[in-house]
């Protein structure tokens, strides 16, 4: 009954749309297409990526007006990519309300290619956050390996632009890579997936600041009416809560701002990343900062030795800079 009704809600908030003229007829019958302007030399190569992600696209059009799950090509999608995405899917069907879409072909660092800034409506999402976008990599020979949601555009130019030499900028592509799947692992709500990127010695930190009730003890009115409270959690404590959020939220939503990605001093496959996080829940909101401590060692399996939280404000003032976690506060000589 509960699959019945959250198919029905779908089909009639896309109804409401093409009602308002917000998805256009090509979009209506499936026929968002790509078509890529640049990046990609080898003519047959630009035009198996072009119809693989065309073929996505459409096959999710499709699937919102039949309400089923997406039928995804297994011969232009790997199986990582297909599971992923339908545990996006769950959170909420999605369809493509453009009919053109133009972009750049991008060539990562790791091998293969990314294509940025596909538009999409998640239909189930709340109304002021269902227009997003998603970001495709892809392997050598063009097969959709990854899907995620992207960081802003501007978020994403500012951390690129921020050095010159090509050895950063590739790493920091391959920062900004990572942090865009974290964010959507939680969208996801994808727990083998984070289980895999955390070490098993990860130090998890959160902060949070308790309000305390007035009360006509004369002890407990002298104490301050609120204090902030450093909690450390193992990675299984961490995991079995984030299992507990996820079973309890229909729907996650982070959005990542302001964000800083400095190199470690003594190691250069370490980064610190700050940035403020928007998160956004069912049942839940809050805006925080989010410090993690990557190591690229293994750039096919990167790890988070290091995880904090803090609340964006306290005691009604925004934290400021030196009282956020960042890479000074702790020693890789003992987590690595």
């Amino acid at each position: 009954m509960k699959k019945y009704n959250t198919m029905k809600k779908t089909v009639i908030c896309l109804l409401a749309l093409l009602l308002t003229g917000s998805i256009s007829l090509n979009a209506q019958f499936g026929n968002s297409k790509l078509v890529l302007t640049e990046g990609v030399i080898n003519e047959q190569l630009k035009q198996t990526i072009e119809t693989n992600i065309s073929a996505f696209l459409q096959s999710c059009n499709k699937a919102v007006m039949e309400g089923k799950n997406p039928n995804l090509d297994k011969n232009a999608t790997t199986k990582d990519a297909r599971d992923r995405f339908l545990s996006m899917w769950k959170t909420s069907p999605m369809s493509c309300n453009v009919s053109l879409i133009e972009r750049h072909c991008l060539t990562r660092p790791a091998g293969g290619y990314q294509i940025r800034g596909i538009p999409v409506t998640m239909l189930d999402a709340p109304e002021e956050e269902q227009d997003q976008e998603l970001v495709f990599n892809l392997t050598a020979d063009g097969k959709v390996d990854d899907i995620f949601i992207p960081v802003d555009i501007h978020q994403y130019n500012g951390i690129i632009s921020n050095n010159n030499e090509e050895e950063d900028i590739n790493r920091r592509l391959m920062v900004l890579d990572f942090i865009e799947n974290f964010r959507t692992a939680y969208n996801r709500k994808d727990l083998p997936f984070l289980k895999t990127v955390f070490s098993n010695d990860a130090i998890i930190i959160t902060g949070k600041e308790v309000k305390i009730k007035p009360n006509s003890d004369g002890v407990m009115q002298s104490l301050p009416q609120s204090k902030f409270v450093i909690q450390v959690s193992t990675k299984k404590e961490y995991m079995d809560g984030l299992q507990r959020v996820f079973k309890k939220n229909t729907y996650i939503n982070l959005s990542f701002d302001d964000i800083i990605v400095l190199q470690h001093e003594q190691y250069e496959d370490v980064y610190g990343v700050t940035l403020k996080q928007d998160w956004r829940s069912s049942t839940y909101n809050d805006v925080g900062y989010l410090f993690l401590m990557i190591d690229f060692k293994n750039e096919l399996l990167p790890e988070i030795h290091v995880r904090t939280w803090q609340p964006a404000e306290f005691k009604g003032e925004t934290l400021r800079h030196d009282e956020i976690f960042q890479m000074g506060n702790f020693d890789l000589n003992i987590i690595r």
